[in-house]
């Protein structure tokens, strides 16, 4: 069907600025063509009525002087007046050829007569004559000139239009930091500007969030592998005196360490696939006391209080939420002096799950860089305790999905707070 209906658009000309002319010009080409008609139409017939009325004053002058007896025609007579001139009376009629005439038939004591009145229309055909030569040459010359203000008030209308093209079109994987001009104009080129480079500042920031990743990744998956081969090769160097047991023990734990980057960085990918929040309707119900009571019951560093923890259920995927809990409780276990608490209830439409910690905190200013990936503070909360960087990105992205919040505040135990915030089911 395309392939049919792309020759019958050929002749018509693909350059928006000839279409926009071509149109304007047209359309008021035949309005003033039509006013135009329509004006010369108007002059006539209002010189022809005139001529008319005319012709009826005559009449009743004829008729006045055919009482008074001033004329005493014979029966079958005619009483003529022609261009306002009396005629007498005859009994042949005049010739009415190029006259605008009217006639009256008038009873009298001798018998019954006519009387006519006539006028040239030369001076009509003059008139109309000169309005039409006037309009041939008139009419053309606003079609003309509309057509080129047409022609340049559009291309100056698509001008930024054509910038903003060329801009875009330079714009590469490499470049993306340049932006198209925009017009200081409100209109829809204006606001069509301003989305491009909004979304062009989405994209550098997504590109730059990209390649960041990467090489936050290639870092954690080069280092366990260079702790490895560092390990065999200083091994190898001494493999008489090497005690092979503690080697192979070294390079397992830096083994799982590179399994659970790459596990992190899967699940990551997997979650940026979404397209934006989940439909919560069609997902199941989760308990998400089970799954916190659950998690609580493997060992970890410190013990975990859920003395606070009540029912709560919510629309979800399982598996996810699960995450979202374990990398809770494992952020706040790895940071906690002592201990680590955990709240859940439900108010109104909202399940709140927060888990404390008695730790170093987290400095107010770096509380919404910590969901950033790979982010790893300074403090106590620093590389050496053993985190990747990846757990609370993941905790706010899978939390996004599901409709729901999650924010650091201070804890009362006078570590970090984080509190996450579900649509309860």
């Amino acid at each position: 069907m395309h392939d049919e209906d792309a020759p019958r658009r050929r002749w018509w000309p693909q350059s928006v600025r000839v279409r926009l002319t071509v149109v304007a010009t047209l359309a008021f080409a035949i309005a003033l063509s039509a006013a135009a008609f329509g004006l010369v139409k108007l002059v006539r017939t209002n010189l022809v009525d005139r001529i008319q009325e005319t012709n009826q004053h005559q009449l009743d002058d004829l008729a006045s002087q055919v009482r008074r007896g001033d004329l005493n025609p014979e029966p079958g007579y005619q009483c003529v007046y022609v261009n306002g001139i009396p005629q007498g009376c005859r009994p042949t009629p005049p010739d009415r050829s190029g006259y605008e005439a009217a006639q009256r038939e008038v009873d009298t004591q001798a018998g019954r007569i006519t009387l006519v009145a006539q006028n040239s229309l030369d001076e009509v055909d003059r008139t109309v004559n000169s309005v039409t030569d006037v309009l041939l040459i008139a009419v053309p010359a606003m079609i003309a000139l509309v057509g080129l203000a047409a022609w340049y008030f559009t291309g100056r209308a698509l001008r930024p239009v054509e910038a903003i093209r060329q801009q875009a079109e330079s714009i590469t994987g490499t470049t993306m930091d340049r932006r198209v001009p925009e017009p200081d104009t409100d209109d829809e080129v204006g606001r069509l500007a301003r989305t491009m480079n909004a979304m062009l500042d989405r994209l550098e920031t997504s590109s730059r969030r990209q390649r960041q990743f990467v090489s936050d990744a290639s870092h954690e998956l080069r280092s366990p592998l260079a702790s490895i081969r560092t390990n065999l090769e200083v091994a190898l160097r001494n493999a008489d005196r090497t005690d092979w047991s503690a080697v192979a023990g070294r390079a397992l734990a830096e083994d799982v360490r590179m399994e659970d980057t790459v596990s992190e960085l899967l699940e990551l990918a997997r979650v940026d696939e979404a397209a934006g929040p989940t439909p919560l309707a069609s997902l199941p119900e989760v308990d998400l006391d089970e799954l916190v009571l659950d998690d609580t019951v493997q060992q970890r560093r410190v013990p975990v209080d859920t003395a606070r923890v009540s029912a709560g259920r919510v629309h979800g995927r399982r598996e996810q939420l699960t995450r979202v809990v374990r990398n809770l409780l494992d952020n706040a276990a790895r940071h906690a002096a002592h201990a680590v608490a955990v709240e859940l209830r439900s108010q109104d439409d909202t399940v709140e799950l927060t888990v404390d910690d008695d730790g170093p905190g987290i400095p107010v200013d770096d509380r919404e860089r910590v969901f950033d990936r790979f982010t790893r503070l300074d403090d106590g909360r620093a590389r050496d305790a053993g985190g990747l960087g990846l757990g609370l990105s993941m905790v706010k992205a899978i939390t996004e999905q599901h409709g729901g919040t999650v924010t650091i505040e201070d804890a009362p135990l006078g570590g970090a707070r984080l509190r996450v915030r579900l649509p309860a089911a």
